[in-house]
């Protein structure tokens, strides 16, 4: 339906270094969703769903061909757009991408990471366009983890029309608080949706993730929240209503000052 979008993200229990079984836990998630749950149009998996824990020189063109396989079989098995958080081996090197997989096997939207967090920054190439893609009159902005820090890119997308941000992460303690006000202060600072998935519970390193995978409307009220289960889902409609309504009652895109601030930016010493 215009104007409306039903979404859901799942927070899928994931291992190190078993693309193989990462594949069955997926697959058996993106069902059970397919199975229970009507006219849904989006699904979301976490960044680098399949990949964590593999090391990256191991990472060839092969696997990340059928990576990319994988996902469209998803799309195709579920009959739902997917919105998967991949890595792809091009020829300048590696991508954290997010790629939405359509049923019918077209790539609706495909978004390289821009702002790499700390050893990513040694491994992978960064990213260096914003993506949004439409479904059903939603217009959807893609984040990735560390992009969420940057209030420069939801602001970006929310300027050019974006109805919700769509952030697929890996994102981890000690640093639990900052994801929920993240979530929280992209969605009401711009006056849209945030939808949001991420990984949960122990990754490399000791390293455990934060999940509470949620929604949070234009107001900034939490309205979904995965908590730290695992193996689970949520489902909520996106209303476009409700953004209009947003940016009715608080104006922040109107009130904006770039005039003021953009040249302060100019005399930062940019890397």
């Amino acid at each position: 339906m215009d104007g409306q979008l039903k979404v859901a993200a799942v927070q899928v229990t994931v291992e190190q270094n078993n693309i193989k079984k990462n594949m069955e836990n997926v697959e058996k998630m993106a069902m059970t969703v397919a199975e229970n749950e009507k006219n849904v149009d989006l699904i979301l998996f976490h960044e680098a769903c399949l990949e964590s824990g593999i090391q990256l020189p191991e990472f060839d063109k092969k696997l990340s061909d059928e990576i990319h396989d994988f996902w469209k079989s998803i799309a195709k098995k579920v009959g739902t757009n997917v919105l998967a958080g991949r890595l792809e081996r091009k020829e300048d090197g590696i991508y954290n991408k997010a790629t939405v997989y359509a049923p019918d096997g077209r790539i609706l939207a495909d978004y390289a990471k821009i702002h790499l967090f700390n050893s990513e920054r040694e491994t992978l190439i960064p990213g260096k366009e914003l993506v949004m893609f439409e479904l059903n009159g939603i217009k959807i902005g893609i984040m990735i983890c560390a992009d969420f820090g940057f209030p420069e890119l939801s602001r970006a997308y929310a300027v050019n029309g974006c109805h919700m941000l769509a952030v697929t992460s890996s994102w981890a303690y000690p640093d639990d608080d900052l994801w929920t006000i993240c979530n929280q202060a992209r969605s009401s600072e711009n006056g849209v949706y945030c939808v949001s998935v991420d990984r949960i519970g122990p990754a490399g390193n000791g390293c455990i993730k934060v999940g509470r995978s949620m929604v949070c409307n234009p107001d900034g009220l939490i309205i979904a929240n995965l908590w730290e289960k695992t193996d689970t889902y949520y489902v909520q409609t996106i209303y476009r209503e409700e953004v209009e309504k947003r940016h009715q009652t608080m104006k922040w895109l109107e009130w904006l000052r770039p005039d003021l601030y953009t040249d302060w930016l100019k005399t930062y010493k940019w890397d």
